[in-house]
């Protein structure tokens, strides 16, 4: 396979409206959230990555970083170059640019009665291949259930979790948040939720 370059994406990158083309289709209009954060690199440790072939964007990833933690925001392969090993090789990037700080994500949880239960239990499968093991409790947001995992031997308390979207929860205030933004939407309450759920996304 062709070796993939990695670059960095900003808001005025040739590369943003083929980062934006694959987010769109790749994730459902509940899980997402505005990219602009990402693009402008608003605050220090928030950033989004394009992985290019020799043709074109391939694959992107966003990430968070603080302190010794590291999240993986989003991860999404373009549908045509999917089964191919882009998506090991996003982890192994992720996991590199981490530089011994603790690996953690959120993926859609695995219960009795969830949908397609076939693609969360591959997607899963996935993420134990590389090496991640899932912590805590599912968490459910807007119906859905999500579960948190961490890379490796490395741990992380579900008060270091709370701890850590405090940092960054306000970059989404007033627009879509995320599933694992569970306890700050509580704490927003219904108002905020109503008011996130009546703007859309920018995408």
């Amino acid at each position: 396979m062709t070796e993939l370059k990695i670059e960095k994406v900003t808001e005025d990158s040739p590369l943003k409206a083929k980062v934006q083309r694959i987010y769109i289709k790749s994730f459902p209009l509940f899980e997402r959230v505005s990219l602009e954060p990402f693009f402008n690199s608003v605050s220090d440790g928030v950033e989004i990555f394009a992985l290019s072939d020799e043709e074109d964007v391939v694959a992107f990833f966003c990430t968070l970083r603080k302190g010794k933690y590291y999240y993986l925001f989003y991860l999404a392969v373009d549908e045509d170059k999917r089964g191919k090993g882009i998506g090991s090789d996003i982890l192994s990037a992720v996991i590199k640019n981490a530089d011994g700080a603790t690996v953690f994500l959120d993926c859609e949880g695995i219960y009795p009665g969830c949908k397609d239960r076939a693609a969360r239990v591959k997607r899963l499968c996935f993420y134990h291949r590389n090496g991640f093991k899932e912590i805590g409790p599912l968490k459910t947001w807007r119906g859905e259930k999500f579960r948190t995992l961490v890379y490796g031997d490395k741990e992380i308390s579900e008060q270091e979790i709370e701890d850590f979207w405090e940092i960054f929860g306000h970059l989404w205030e007033g627009r879509r948040l995320p599933p694992f933004l569970l306890r700050r939407v509580h704490r927003m309450g219904k108002q905020q939720e109503k008011n996130c759920k009546m703007q859309a996304p920018k995408a």
